[in-house]
């Protein structure tokens, strides 16, 4: 019996968790911000991450799949924004394996059309960006990679339609593992 309980997953533990991000949560800024980096309390798995942008009307701006490095995920924000408050969602795999989402919000003072006027209105984003946030250290490193894959799968009017097959995928994956390790040690006994 005690080997049956070592096979067994290990007790749950507290799952990663969003420490920091870039801009921060309730941020204005004068211009969209390039990325949103976003740092969590440990590294976090690359399995379909995604950070999604909508306005407040729950119309989905953007969807971006993220580069993942270590415990800071980067989205890169090509799509232009309007100005408004927005709430960025974000999903994640713990470094547990388990599913992990959140939101905040960002207020943007001028939409990506009243901005293309001033000169230099990439440094401003940044410059904004960084002022709202606290302790990300990684908003310069913005790399545009893998979003190709977020046509993929955009929900219609901000819904989620992937989170339950992702859970559904988790957990059929546990229950395999256990039945697994059940009949291993049933034929050793």
């Amino acid at each position: 019996m005690l080997a049956a309980t070592a096979l067994l997953p290990a007790p749950a533990h507290a799952h990663d968790t969003l420490i920091s991000s870039d801009p921060a949560d309730g941020a204005t800024l004068e211009v969209q911000p390039d990325a949103i980096t976003l740092t969590y309390s440990a590294d976090v798995l690359e399995v379909s991450p995604v950070v999604r942008i909508v306005d407040e009307s729950g119309e989905t701006l953007t969807e971006v799949t993220p580069t993942i490095d270590g415990p800071t995920v980067t989205a890169p924000v090509e799509e232009p924004l309007p100005a408004g408050t927005h709430t960025v969602q974000w999903r994640v795999v713990s470094s547990d394996g388990h599913p992990i989402e959140g939101t905040f919000t960002i207020t943007v003072e001028q939409g990506a059309d009243e901005a293309a006027g001033p000169s230099d209105a990439g440094g401003t984003a940044g410059d904004a960006g960084g002022a709202g946030a606290s302790d990300s250290g990684g908003a310069e490193e913005t790399t545009p990679a893998a979003t190709a894959e977020a046509d993929e799968e955009t929900p219609s009017e901000g819904e989620s339609s992937s989170m339950p097959l992702l859970l559904g995928v988790v957990g059929v994956a546990v229950v395999g593992v256990a039945i697994a390790a059940f009949f291993a040690l049933r034929k050793r006994t």
